[in-house]
């Protein structure tokens, strides 16, 4: 084989690595981002048909001193403040419709978080309700202290145990806190100690 041809075997290799190459950085550059409803699954399952709790995410939205980012949330803000509550849900709806499929990394967390999906207080079984004083804890305090670390979740494993016979103020104030915490957090599946401590 002569000179020639065997520079073009080269240059052909070479054509046909960058070509490669390039399918390569394509094909990963396409790669669908993450979006808030392919990451927040169970937080969006069933909101938009929750007709009660659109309620309490357009009360928030009326009561909030903060400005939505996305449009229609703010549409239903204007829509809520002017009494029309079905404007102002289908506003929302349109929304948090469109945030779903936003990418994670978007300017529309907030909005999410806040009116576009269901948060841990959401889902508390029908006829129980959030904590709202620390006296709610004192008949919590034996199951707390006979728990061991690997049956706390969150922010529970830090708090420490009262060492006394009684609920310190201390450790109710925590628990407290925890529990309000964990309230407004993205629901992304029952936990357990939540459900134990924070309702009642």
């Amino acid at each position: 084989m002569s000179v020639l041809p065997k520079a073009g075997l080269g240059f052909a290799g070479l054509a046909g690595a960058s070509g490669l190459g390039y399918l390569g950085v394509k094909q990963f550059s396409s790669k669908p981002k993450e979006t808030f409803k392919s990451k927040y699954a169970l937080a969006v399952k069933g909101f938009l048909n929750d007709d009660k709790v659109l309620g309490k995410k357009v009360d928030a939205l009326n009561q909030s001193s903060a400005s939505p980012k996305h449009t229609d949330l703010l549409e239903a803000q204007k829509q809520k403040k002017a009494s029309n509550d079905a404007g102002a849900k289908e506003a929302l709806k349109r929304g948090c419709s469109d945030i779903y499929d936003k990418a994670i990394e978007s300017d529309f967390l907030e909005d999410f978080k806040n009116y576009c999906s269901f948060n841990n207080e959401d889902k508390i079984e029908t006829g129980k309700t959030l904590v709202a004083d620390k006296n709610d804890f004192t008949n919590h305090l034996n199951s707390f202290k006979g728990k061991k670390v690997e049956e706390l979740q969150a922010g529970f494993k830090s708090i420490k145990k009262p060492s006394e016979d009684g609920a310190d103020e201390t450790w109710k104030e925590a628990m407290l806190g925890e529990c309000k915490r964990l309230s407004k957090e993205i629901f992304e599946g029952e936990i357990p100690n939540f459900k134990e401590f924070c309702a009642k």
